[in-house]
């Protein structure tokens, strides 16, 4: 079984490492996400293998072992593999959007709800805003990485669970998601609410 002061840890960590990183990214260049999010969600890798193994016990009626192993290595792959492309998918749609520059910047709440998700992937050097763009930027991309994690673990689990039909995978895989990345979404807000908290 897995420690839960392992889990607590290891999401402190997370916390620690996504308000500690932006402090040394504030460059002309702007702050590439993927520095932040990535070290971030491998911390959290642990806390999420745990939730998801659970899921799977309960719902494919498998021995926690099994589910242990599939939901690692299913994991594993999304993390090291999925979030990357999430990030480069977030970085293509901003040079589109963008033409390499900047979203249309702070005058108007629409013209802000803008340039945070078009800038998502790499956020322009904006100091003074940086302290809410960077958890908004991230938890923009959980939705990106939510259904390319989904995909993956799919795949991955159809092969562990040949005897299971296609559509229980599936379930379970997608339930397994949502809770998972809840947690990611709410670590995302805490961290949202802190920065706004310490900015005020």
């Amino acid at each position: 079984m897995i420690n839960k002061k392992i889990v607590v840890k290891n999401i402190l960590k997370l916390i620690f490492i996504i308000l500690c990183l932006p402090a040394v990214a504030y460059a002309d260049v702007g702050v590439p996400m993927i520095v932040l999010s990535y070290p971030a969600m491998i911390i959290v890798l642990l806390p999420v293998i745990f939730i998801e193994t659970s899921v799977f016990k309960r719902m494919m009626l498998v021995p926690f072992k099994k589910s242990l192993i599939s939901n690692g290595v299913a994991n594993a792959i999304s993390t090291i593999v999925g979030f990357p492309i999430a990030w480069g998918l977030l970085l293509g749609f901003e040079l589109i959007a963008t033409g390499g520059s900047c979203g249309p910047g702070f005058d108007s709440i629409p013209n802000s709800i803008i340039t945070v998700i078009v800038e998502a992937a790499w956020l322009c050097p904006r100091e003074d805003n940086l302290y809410w763009l960077v958890p908004t930027a991230f938890i923009i991309s959980l939705v990106i990485a939510f259904f390319i994690s989904i995909a993956i673990e799919y795949f991955v689990n159809r092969k562990f669970y040949k005897q299971h039909d296609k559509k229980s995978i599936r379930k379970a895989v997608l339930v397994a998601n949502l809770l998972s990345y809840c947690l990611l979404v709410l670590i995302g807000l805490g961290y949202l609410v802190v920065s706004i908290i310490d900015a005020g």
